[in-house]
């Protein structure tokens, strides 16, 4: 029986060292270097066994005697068969994919492995001179690939084997569609935390982490570690910490490297023992978890959910119309938010309210793939608000938020069984981050008490007159933190189990948002409601070409809908 293929060269002429290396089975590897390089590394088994190992792998015209009795090899690309080919193309890039318009592919490497254009046309067309057309076709800029730049390799111009689908096709019947066809990563931040030390140098300390083999500052230090989201802010972030290191070239970085964080860039959970900011942290985790259960209900009897879906009108949030999708943000949102309303009326005994409402469409999912923007969705306050500014619509979603919650109270219902959800869908700058983040309202970033602004603005609504302020106490805030945390904890276990892909480079859970210049912050639908659990979901990352396949679906908008109730009902047990 062949054993597992251990990884040494034998070809002298080819030097894998430091290459990027995937598993094509469990005999090969495919090894990918300076951008060109591409191999199949397979130790063949000595014998009669050596012929029937290396056909598996050949093509027709190879001869396999060349590789036998050597140990360990690497065989080069153009000798592969043209299947082989095909996987170690999707071994090394892993966030391509295949559909009925052709080859999806993510840069993932830059630097000293940079992709080319060139390439990447030959190996999948069959022609380098191909970039060209590629080029035109995806509006490319001149200069080399940039990472997490999505590129399309249409159908017409691909080779016979780089044409067969890696998805289901997109079509209205994938209501029975399999599975999603990767398994959601686990998040282990218990074990990254442990990775991380702490030092002084001078007045300062840092956390210091050793860099692993492939590892980026954007994605594996200040997105993992700290609360930065936008992208600015990140990248501001990542110089800081270059600098700090010492490090000349970030695509440079040998593994092992040691990366210094300054200490006021971490999330609380990372802070070292000690600081206030960690032990506030880790009461708000001993508060949720004496929190926990202590509320139930038999098929949410006694529940009201408010359901809040974010933006419209004249914000339609972001969206991603290039690449074949026709994604909308706020029409996402709103299907989502139609699909929750209608299991939770039909399946269960919740009461229900939405924030907003689209005249033309009502509370009726889209069984839909492509949307179009439309602006004539209102928040249903008193009078109705048109959505034609941001700030002003997001502060009166918490204003009738606040009212509905009085009201609720007021006729007996428990508030801990009052939940608000706004439903959102991100536009992280990465392309390679994606899947599901929950944020919640973190004690700390909140105030006693608040008001919506600009001033004047909110005169004329009944729910502003009714309490023009949102106010908490310390108590309060720490109560809500926990309740929302339980929620969102509940919630990411629910989307892992319907196979939805939830956020994992970083924490999925999130209680704040920080700026560069020291601002920090809470989303004002979260920190001006006074209902004790709210969260806000960022359901999918529309830069991300396979979340925005995903997303476009109306089966896996259902299923995520599903999700979202089973997790009510988990929560409540």
């Amino acid at each position: 029986m062949v054993g597992l293929c251990f990884l040494l060269f034998a070809l002298s002429t080819v030097s894998v060292a430091d290459a990027i290396s995937e598993p094509v089975d469990e005999y090969a590897t495919a090894s990918f270097r300076n951008g060109r390089l591409l191999v199949l590394e397979c130790s063949p088994p000595g014998g009669d066994a050596a012929e029937s190992f290396l056909k598996r792998y050949l093509s027709a015209d190879a001869d396999w005697k060349t590789y036998a009795g050597k140990g360990a090899v690497a065989i080069g690309f153009n000798t592969l068969s043209p299947a082989v080919q095909r996987r170690v193309l999707l071994a090394i890039f892993k966030e391509d994919f295949v559909d009925e318009q052709g080859w999806h592919h993510t840069v993932l490497y830059t630097g000293r492995d940079q992709e080319t254009l060139w390439s990447l046309s030959e190996w999948l067309t069959g022609k380098g001179t191909n970039h060209d057309a590629i080029a035109q076709l995806n509006k490319l800029p001149a200069g080399n690939l940039q990472e997490a730049q999505a590129i399309l390799f249409p159908r017409e111009l691909l080779l016979e084997v780089m044409r067969e689908p890696t998805v289901t096709p997109l079509a209205k019947d994938l209501q029975e569609a399999a599975e999603e066809p990767e398994e959601p990563e686990e998040v282990d931040l218990s074990k990254a935390a442990e990775e991380l030390a702490y030092t002084r140098r001078g007045a300062n300390r840092y956390a210091v982490y050793k860099l692993k083999r492939g590892e980026a500052l954007y994605t594996a230090v200040v997105v993992r570690f700290t609360d930065y989201r936008e992208n600015a802010d990140i990248l501001a972030a990542c110089d800081t910490v270059q600098e700090e290191s010492g490090i000349k070239d970030v695509h440079d970085m040998k593994p092992g490297t040691p990366i210094f964080i300054p200490v006021d860039m971490l999330s609380d959970r990372f802070k070292p023992e000690g600081t206030r900011e960690r032990a506030a942290y880790e009461a708000s985790i001993e508060e949720a978890n004496r929190l926990r259960g202590q509320v139930t209900s038999k098929d949410l009897e006694g529940v009201v959910v408010i359901l809040d879906p974010g933006h419209g009108g004249k914000d339609d949030g972001t969206n991603n119309v290039d690449g074949g999708f026709r994604l909308y943000e706020d029409e996402l949102n709103y299907d989502i938010v139609c699909r929750v309303k209608k299991i939770l009326e039909t399946q269960t005994r919740a009461k229900v309210y939405v924030t907003m409402l689209d005249p033309d469409q009502g509370y009726n999912a889209q069984d839909i793939e492509r949307f179009t923007a439309d602006e004539d969705e209102k928040v249903l306050t008193t009078p109705n608000y048109w959505n034609g500014d941001a700030k002003v619509s997001a502060n009166l979603r918490w204003y009738l938020a606040n009212s509905i919650y009085r009201k609720e109270k007021k006729a007996g219902v428990d508030p801990r069984k009052i939940i608000f959800t706004s439903f959102h869908c991100d536009a992280l700058f990465n392309g390679k981050l994606r899947g599901a983040m929950v944020y919640i309202p973190g004690a700390k970033y909140r105030k006693d008490r608040e008001t919506g602004w600009p001033p004047g603005a909110y005169d004329k609504y009944a729910e502003f007159k009714e309490h023009p302020e949102a106010k908490s106490t310390a108590e309060e805030r720490r109560r809500d933190e926990a309740l929302s945390r339980n929620f969102a904890v509940t919630l990411l276990e629910q989307l892992g189990k319907a196979q939805i892909k939830r956020h994992s480079v970083g924490d999925p859970v999130r209680n704040v948002i920080r700026q560069s210049g020291g601002k920090e912050y809470v989303v004002a639908v979260l920190r001006n409601t006074e209902v004790p659990t709210k969260v806000l979901i960022e359901c999918a990352n529309l830069t991300n070409p396979t979340d925005c396949k995903w997303i476009s679906q109306p089966w896996w908008r259902q299923r995520f809908a599903e999700a979202y109730v089973e997790a009510l009902k988990a929560y409540y047990r």
